[in-house]
């Protein structure tokens, strides 16, 4: 929740403060936050840091044995396939707000949606070992991204 202040902060300064703005830029800000958790478990780790939920971690049976290790297996990927459709739900309950919000603000906030939304897609794609691949965002998806805050927001 340390970047909604961020989201609520530019929602005052373009003059969009409804109970629904504010609880879609909270939405949207939260599942960015998650979603880099989620990319930089493994560089996370390195400087003693765990973001995972501790009731996610022992629900999937998932200790920090395991994260040190970077071992991939049913119980990590059951984990992060989990941790990574609740940042993608919140981001798609945000994404509404990018459309109310005018101009080039609500472009670039379609486009962040966008980029964050592809990260959930690359660390699926790799299985989710972000400990031997970590997901980023290369030259071939600015299109694709555009494409998609152009047409889906």
């Amino acid at each position: 929740r340390s970047a909604n202040p961020v989201g609520r902060l530019l929602l005052r300064l373009y003059r969009h403060e409804s109970p629904d703005d504010l609880r879609q830029s909270d939405a949207i800000c939260t599942a960015l936050q998650l979603i880099n958790f989620w990319q930089d478990v493994a560089v996370d780790w390195r400087k003693n840091r765990i973001y995972l939920p501790a009731d996610s971690l022992a629900r999937f049976g998932v200790d920090e044995a395991q994260i040190a290790s970077g071992r991939v297996d049913e119980a990590w990927r059951g984990l992060l396939a989990f941790e990574c459709q609740r940042a993608r739900a919140l981001m798609l309950d945000g994404a509404p707000l990018a459309r109310r919000l005018p101009g080039r603000v609500g472009w670039e906030l379609r486009l962040i949606v966008q980029g964050g939304l592809r990260i959930l897609e690359r660390i699926e794609a790799v299985g989710y070992d972000v400990f031997r691949h970590r997901p980023a965002l290369g030259r071939t998806d600015w299109l694709r991204l555009a494409w998609r805050a152009a047409t889906h927001g």
